[in-house]
């Protein structure tokens, strides 16, 4: 096992599993601008590692993430602010959300505003059963969760439900939140990081190129007509009957994005 450290974000790799651990316990993970600044380097990296097919997130103490620090946009002016939402949506989870590798988040504890937005901008969500707690409380601050919070939970749940998670700033449980639709799986706090783990490995012992193949077409499906999904399948079946090239097309394909 390697580890690298760059102080408020951890990196570790486990075979062929990257793990990234945000490292702000005493603030509940909270994101300023040198974390999230921080994560990209990770993910970057990651995605650069041929290496290493699949990837963990999660937080070091008891939040996964609670979202924006608010000690740190406490008195910033409008401009500043306006940048540093730029770059948690735009530069970093948007980032994550169109990443070519399987990702899974790990909360075991909360996963609030931002930090629930980090979550869902992840393919897969473990849940601690005793610990983890997912909410927008944004409204009830005055502001609305911006970094995906107002579309991300519409894919998942519907847009009614959405609203009634945004709307009404209300806290949920692992359970509730697997009956939702938004966690993968609820796993007991003692048994939570490894079994995400070994949910990790088991991926990342499929071919990277089919992986990432997989979750390109599938994501690209989610919004597209009948028409669309054919010629989204038929290219991917192409490009598996291409061998060699078809791998090479396709990270043109991932470039282009």
């Amino acid at each position: 096992m390697t580890i690298s450290q760059i102080s408020k974000v951890l990196f570790e790799r486990d075979g062929k599993v990257g793990i990234i651990k945000l490292n702000r316990p005493e603030v509940l993970n909270c994101l300023d601008p040198e974390t999230l600044k921080q994560l990209r380097i990770h993910l970057e990296a990651v995605q650069a590692e041929k290496r290493i097919r699949t990837l963990l997130i999660c937080g070091e103490g008891r939040a996964f993430s609670t979202g924006m620090d608010l000690k740190y946009a406490k008195g910033k002016d409008p401009k500043t602010l306006q940048n540093v939402n730029r770059q948690g949506l735009v530069e970093t989870l948007s980032y994550l959300q169109n990443f070519p590798k399987p990702t899974i988040a790990v909360i075991d504890g909360f996963a609030l505003g931002g930090g629930f937005e980090l979550a869902l901008s992840c393919d897969f969500r473990f849940a601690s059963k005793e610990n983890a707690v997912f909410g927008f409380p944004e409204i009830d601050l005055g502001i609305l969760p911006t970094w995906g919070g107002l579309f991300l939970p519409i894919d998942l749940l519907g847009i009614s439900r959405a609203m009634e998670l945004v709307l009404t700033g209300k806290r949920i449980n692992a359970d509730t939140a697997y009956t939702m639709g938004l966690v993968t799986r609820v796993v007991p706090h003692e048994q939570l990081f490894a079994e995400a783990l070994a949910f990790a490995k088991n991926l990342a012992r499929k071919t990277l190129f089919l992986l990432q193949l997989a979750k390109y077409t599938m994501r690209r499906s989610m919004q597209a007509n009948h028409m669309e999904r054919l010629k989204l399948t038929t290219l991917a079946a192409e490009l598996i009957l291409s061998g060699s090239e078809g791998e090479k097309r396709f990270q043109s394909l991932l470039n282009e994005t």
